[in-house]
């Protein structure tokens, strides 16, 4: 289990590197976490903590609402261009 989160911890630090040379090299991520992660893979294993990994590391395209309706996330909008396809324009 350490060596998977020194994985996940060394592979958030990669994804951080451009930050860290930029002007925005002063502020920091941290993140609090119940548990240990099961696994990383969010589609290997279904349970809540893995549910609170995921909500706290991705961000959908949409969102449901408590009404049933949708609410956007990443998408700022989105068209139904035909039966099969839907457009969406991000942030």
């Amino acid at each position: 289990m350490k060596k998977l989160i020194a994985a996940f911890v060394g592979s958030m630090a990669l994804a951080a590197a451009p930050v860290a040379l930029s002007a925005e090299a002063t502020k920091e991520l941290k993140m609090a976490y119940d548990a240990d992660p099961v696994t990383l893979d969010i589609h290997e294993q279904l349970s809540g903590g893995i549910l609170q990994l995921s909500h706290m590391t991705f961000d959908p395209l949409l969102r449901w609402t408590k009404d049933l309706g949708f609410e956007p996330r990443l998408a700022e909008s989105w068209t139904r261009v035909d039966e099969n396809t839907m457009r969406f324009k991000l942030r």
